[in-house]
């Protein structure tokens, strides 16, 4: 049965010419073309002759098909691919079918193309199909599934761990991705440069700007007018900037920094800090603007909670109207040096006269009066060392300082106590095993000066 099958397939076939089998191969979708191969004595392949082309490859290679039959692959073809040659001898003398897929500059596509052997011994054919679209759908497909997969690492790693151990995370994985020179984020607060968070190639990271370059020239006003309405602003070559601010072009980007990326990083309308991507490699197979904006996203909001519980910590601990520790700081500090063999000095401030500023100006005035004590005082002793543990009343606990240097600082304090209305009482000890005794006697010291203070007035007034 299968003979008979057979049989007749090969009688249809005899009713076909050499003309007819070659119509055929005029009207395939592709571009054909059948070669002769020309060997050197050694059978080392050394040139093609075109025994047939189709229109579609005539059109292909901008040449008529009667200019190229009969003529040799090397004296037409301008564009050549060398792997031709070792796909001519597969087909023509080892009788493989082989594929290959390559790009042309001179066409800018993917070409794929199908070596076959045909005839007899030393003849091949040649099927070439445009497979640009299919490549850029394949491109296109691994760009997306690259870029998912960053975002997607990133945003993990931010919600994993804390956010300083998760930013540092970040900006390595989008250094490595982007094969980046550095990654850092700067936080903007009230327009000004806050902290900074960065990542950095070792060897060619090494001696980029940092942080002082922008305590010094405006690089947000740069960013701003590079991103306009954009989440996102790319810039291939950093020249660019010389038209905004020649100054900073010349003394921080040239030699520097030929490109980089830039995201702003926000919290509703407001501008909370930039991420950026310094000397990234371009045509990666990553989007670029995609990845920066969606983890800027993811950043923006940690930074949000980062800073918002961080504020909420530090109100915890701090007095609103004075910005000095409150009384739950002060808890905690005397608990830590409380026993410690350190020397401690002690001063207790009260403000005098505050009720009747008070009743007599307003409690504004009296706000305002209260704010200025306590400058005073955390200007002599430092602020990190400073409370505010009641209405009028102040505390500086200053450890590890020797009594002279408490001494002159008290001193300063008292002159400053001639123009503003306060109570004094300080006291000094070469360890603090007692130090709540400490802090009673200061005490006791302040209301012998506040009592000296009111017996003063009184005398003034009669």
């Amino acid at each position: 049965m299968a003979d008979k099958k057979i049989g007749s397939i090969k009688e249809e076939l005899n009713d076909f010419s050499a003309g007819d089998i070659l119509h055929m191969l005029k009207e395939l979708p592709d571009a054909c073309c059948l070669f002769k191969v020309i060997t050197d004595p050694f059978g080392t392949v050394q040139d093609m002759q075109f025994l047939f082309v189709n229109e579609k490859y005539s059109s292909l290679v901008g040449k008529p098909s009667a200019e190229l039959i009969g003529a040799t692959y090397y004296s037409t073809v301008s564009n050549r691919d060398e792997d031709w040659i070792r796909l001519t001898y597969q087909a023509a003398f080892m009788r493989q079918s082989v594929i290959n897929r390559t790009f042309n500059t001179q066409f800018n596509k993917w070409f794929e193309f199908w070596a076959v052997p045909v005839y007899r011994k030393g003849f091949c054919a040649f099927i070439i199909h445009d497979v640009t679209a299919e490549k850029r759908k394949e491109e296109t497909r691994e760009i997306v599934t690259n870029s998912n997969n960053i975002i997607i690492e990133c945003a993990k790693v931010l919600s994993t761990y804390d956010f300083k151990k998760g930013i540092r995370a970040v900006l390595k994985s989008l250094g490595s991705v982007l094969k980046a020179d550095r990654v850092y984020l700067v936080e903007s607060k009230r327009g000004e440069p806050g902290d900074f968070y960065e990542w950095m190639d070792r060897q060619s990271g090494r001696g980029l700007p940092g942080k002082k370059e922008f305590e010094k020239y405006d690089i947000f006003t740069i960013w701003s007018k590079q991103l306009q309405e954009n989440k996102v602003a790319i810039v291939e070559d950093s020249v660019a900037v010389r038209a905004i601010s020649e100054e900073i072009y010349e003394d921080v980007l040239a030699g520097n920094i030929s490109r980089y990326a830039v995201a702003a990083l926000n919290d509703k309308k407001d501008v909370i800090g930039y991420l950026i991507v310094d000397n990234y490699v371009p045509n990666l197979d990553v989007n670029l603007r995609e990845v920066m904006e969606s983890v800027s996203i993811f950043i923006s909001e940690e930074l949000r909670n980062y800073n918002l519980a961080h504020e909420m910590m530090y109100m915890s601990t701090h007095d609103v109207l004075t910005d000095l520790g409150n009384r739950q700081a002060f808890s905690s500090t005397l608990k830590m040096i409380e026993g410690m063999n350190v020397s401690v000095g002690i001063c207790y401030v009260d403000i005098n006269g505050l009720k009747e500023v008070n009743d007599t100006k307003g409690h504004d005035a009296g706000d305002e009066l209260i704010k200025e004590v306590a400058n005073s005082v955390s200007s002599v002793y430092k602020k990190k060392y400073c409370y505010r543990i009641g209405g009028d009343e102040f505390i500086a606990m200053i450890p590890q300082i020797d009594a002279e240097y408490f001494s002159e600082l008290t001193d300063k304090l008292r002159k400053k106590g001639k123009k503003i209305p306060m109570a004094i009482g300080a006291i000094w000890q070469d360890n603090a095993e007692n130090i709540e005794a400490m802090i009673i006697s200061a005490d006791q010291l302040m209301y012998s000066d506040k009592a000296m203070y009111y017996q003063d007035s009184k005398d003034r007034r009669h």
